[in-house]
């Protein structure tokens, strides 16, 4: 089974990678809106059906700006240390 990553943006507008096999994966960060990681994924030929959880490096905004209405959306587990949840505000 193959391991495919990619990034879906890296930047101060905006940090999503996609780490996955044919069956499940994660993102790490989720900087962009729910809608644009939609969009991005679709164009890879990924969707978030596989995604299983995200997990979240900081507090940026550029790391978190799509976090609630992903996680929200698609029912997933965020894994963040309490200290980032709370720098970043989060209602999770």
């Amino acid at each position: 089974m193959s391991l495919f990553i990619t990034s879906l943006n890296s930047g101060s507008n905006g940090n999503c990678y996609y780490i996955g096999n044919e069956e499940e994966a994660i993102l790490v960060d989720a900087g962009l809106s729910c809608r644009e990681t939609e969009k991005r994924l679709k164009r890879l030929g990924l969707s978030m059906d596989k995604v299983k959880a995200i997990f979240i490096s900081h507090e940026h905004g550029d790391h978190i700006t799509g976090i609630t209405v992903l996680a929200k959306k698609y029912q997933l587990p965020v894994v963040i240390t309490p200290r980032t949840l709370s720098h970043g505000r989060l209602q999770l």
